[in-house]
Order: C-alpha cells, then structure tokens, then sequence
C-alpha cells in the first residue's frame, strides 16, 4: 500500500471519527434532524461551488437518473444522517461506532439473503462475530441480556445502519451510470429538501431552543465540510489507489480512533467491554470484507 493511500485512508477514519466526536457535542445545543439539516446545507454549498459547472454541463444525464439520485440522496444522506444524530443524543460516540462498522457485515447478510449472494464459512463466521462483539458492546459485556439493555440511541444507531445499507445497494445499482462528482450536487440538494420539512417539524412539535453561537457554527461548518466532502474525496481516492477490499476494512480502525480520540480530546472513558467488543468486531468485519476464497 503506497503512502499516498495510507494517508488518504488516515484521513478518512480520523474524520468519521471526528463526525462521531463532534456530532456528539453538538446535540446538545442542536436537535439532530436540525443538525442533520444544517451539515446538509453546508455540504450543499460546499459541492455547488466545487462541482455546480460539472453538474450543470452534465445535466440530461443526471436527469436521466433522477429517480437513483433521489434514492441515494434520501438513504445515505437524509435518513442516514438524521438517525446517526438522533442516535448521538443518548448513546456515545464508541458504541455508536462500533455498531456503525457493522455496516459491511450487514450488507454482506442482506446480499445473501435476499439477492442469493454466496458466502464462505469464514464470512459468516465473520458476520456472527461482528454481532456478537457489538451486542458486547452495547450490553456493557452481557450479551445475553441484549434485550433488556438496549438503549433508544441503539435503535437509531440500527436504523442509521440499514439506511446505510439500503445506500450501498442502490449504489450497488446505478452509481456506475451517474457521473460521480457532479451527482453529489443534485443528491446534497435532494437531502436538504428531504430534511428541511422534518426540521421544521421537530422544532415545532418539541418547541426546542436553540441559537447558532459560535461554537454551533464551528461544529455545523465541520461536519459539513469535513466527513461530507473531504473524506468523501479522500475516500474516492484511496479506492482508485488500493481497491474496495483494503478500503473498506479501513474503516474497522473507525471504533480505535472513536475511542482514543473521544478520551483524549474529550475525556470520555474506555471500559473494558467497549475494548473487548470493538476487537471481537473489527476482526469479524475484517474477515467479511476481506478477498478471501470462498467456501465450498
């Protein structure tokens, strides 16, 4: 792997990370769907000023794939991102990661089962122990008692799971028909008219009170701009230099980094069963996502 990629990658997982960690912080002072709201217009205009020529010379074929967009844009982007917030309210930022690098574990048991995908003995020994190292987790090291422990921010945390899978299905599908870089105009804009009204909604059935001060902007500029658009780059790149399957374990470090960063810049401590469960996790996923031969 070139230096180049590992830098790419370092950047990816270090701002995921930090889309964790300071998503976390600004649900105190946002309401998520708010929040959700407010990264999404950020990106909006971050990508209009960057790619708004692309996507306006390109426009009758994105036209053309208006209803993919449509489908992406509301699964990876509006709904993705309004549970995952919605989830940071009550859950931390590591368990929250833990069960978000489940993601590939997921897509790989929805494919076999639902679209007759084949899987090896060592990939569904991969699933079984990305599950049981996030019910780990979330039980606080009693996975038996799962139903009794879970937690209103685990239940977001699973819908921002599927949301996300739903995603990688329909990209499965039709991303490579739609030019990429200027589809993220049509799909950002998508979102923030898919979350504009649920925003207006919260604040109006919850009667929140809230105000943008300083630190609420630095956050909403951060999260806009950082895990939207320059890990998304990043991300891209890193796939053209090394393939999706050293990519995409990449990103079993997310639960690391989640960890170690929440407890040095915010202080947050690091339990036993978080250690123990994001290991049993990220060696499951590991073997998903890794290109092994299949079995017989």
């Amino acid at each position: 792997m070139t230096a180049r990629a590992i830098l790419y990658l370092c950047v990816v997982v270090l701002l995921f990370a930090g889309n964790l960690l300071v998503g976390k912080l600004a649900t105190a002072s946002l309401p998520p769907l708010t929040l959700a709201l407010a990264r999404m217009l950020v990106a909006f205009i971050a990508v209009s000023a960057l790619f708004g020529r692309a996507a306006w010379q390109q426009r009758e074929a994105l036209r053309r794939q208006a209803k993919a967009l449509t489908a992406m844009a509301i699964t990876g982007m509006a709904l993705f991102n309004a549970t995952l917030y919605s989830a940071l309210q009550t859950s931390e930022p590591t368990n929250v990661a833990v069960l978000e690098s489940m993601i590939p574990a997921v897509t790989a048991l929805v494919m076999a089962l639902f679209f007759r995908e084949r899987l090896g003995g060592v990939k569904w020994a991969g699933i079984a122990m990305s599950a049981f190292g996030a019910a780990w987790v979330i039980t606080d090291g009693e996975p038996l008692g799962i139903l009794y422990r879970l937690q209103v921010g685990d239940a977001f945390v699973g819908g921002a799971v599927a949301s996300w899978v739903l995603y990688m299905l329909a990209v499965r599908q039709w991303l490579g028909r739609i030019p990429f870089y200027a589809s993220l105009v049509p799909m950002t804009g998508i979102a923030v008219a898919c979350l504009a009204p649920l925003a207006l909604l919260e604040n109006w059935l919850l009667d929140t009170m809230w105000h943008l001060d300083g630190a609420s902007l630095a956050t909403v500029l951060y999260l806009g701009i950082g895990p939207s658009l320059i890990a998304l780059v990043c991300y891209n790149r890193a796939l053209l230099l090394v393939g999706p399957s050293r990519t995409a374990t990449s990103l079993n470090l997310l639960p690391v980094a989640t960890m170690l960063l929440g407890y040095w810049l915010l202080g947050t401590s690091i339990t036993l069963s978080q250690v123990v469960g994001a290991a049993v996790t990220i060696v499951g996923v590991s073997l998903v996502t890794l290109n092994l031969p299949r079995g017989r």
